[in-house]
């Protein structure tokens, strides 16, 4: 049977992108004034879906501009070993173990760069596929690809060769419905009423609510 797991929020207790983002900015000054002066613009156009991967990409270009592909890659390293503000969540982690123990395939799909997804999930030290966010460079700096967000990672899981339908799907948000959908056993990691309620409007019957 196949599990699949979102990354931030899910398994980790925050978003690792913006935090990765912040921890290249604020140590270089022509950066931080970049980000700042092109927040007001690019931080609305991130919280709107249809123009997420362009927001993004405006800041995700300022944080990397100069790099290399070894030096991205060794910048998301370097995040990895010490993810300050971030932490694995132990009942997430439970069950993950829990489907490699039953020898259930594992797949992660997630919105963050690949780069920087592959990184984090190294240091788990646990059999499973990763799906991220592909960038490509752009004048000197880094921008978002394949936005594997939504739809896209239904996508992508079915590029994978993962089908188009899974036994599990773990995420901490509705932008997920996608693959909550194609799940028979869909589980949408925040407790209480409220989320139940979510499940219930988006026609999730069999879906449950966890309190990680």
């Amino acid at each position: 049977m196949l599990a699949v797991f979102d990354m931030d929020g899910t398994l980790l207790s925050g978003d690792s992108t913006a935090l990765w983002l912040w921890e290249r900015v604020k140590r270089s000054p022509p950066r931080l004034l970049a980000m700042l002066a092109v927040a007001p613009v690019a931080g609305p156009m991130v919280a709107l879906p249809f123009m997420r991967r362009f927001g993004a990409s405006i800041l995700l270009w300022i944080a990397t501009v100069g790099l290399s592909e070894q030096q991205l890659l060794a910048s998301c390293d370097a995040f990895a070993d010490k993810p300050r503000h971030l932490a694995w969540k132990a009942q997430a982690l439970a069950a993950l173990d829990s489907h490699v123990e039953a020898g259930d395939r594992v797949v992660v799909v997630t919105a963050a760069p690949i780069c920087l997804a592959n990184a984090l999930l190294r240091t788990l030290d646990r059999p499973m596929d990763v799906l991220g966010t592909s960038l490509k460079p752009v004048l000197g700096g880094w921008i978002a690809d394949m936005h594997c967000r939504n739809q896209r990672k239904c996508q992508a899981l079915t590029e994978a060769g993962h089908g188009v339908q899974w036994a599990y799907a773990y995420t901490d948000s509705m932008d997920d419905l996608p693959i909550l959908r194609a799940a028979d056993r869909p589980v949408i990691v925040k407790g209480g009423k409220a989320a139940e309620r979510r499940l219930f409007r988006a026609g999730l019957l069999n879906g449950r609510a966890a309190a990680w």
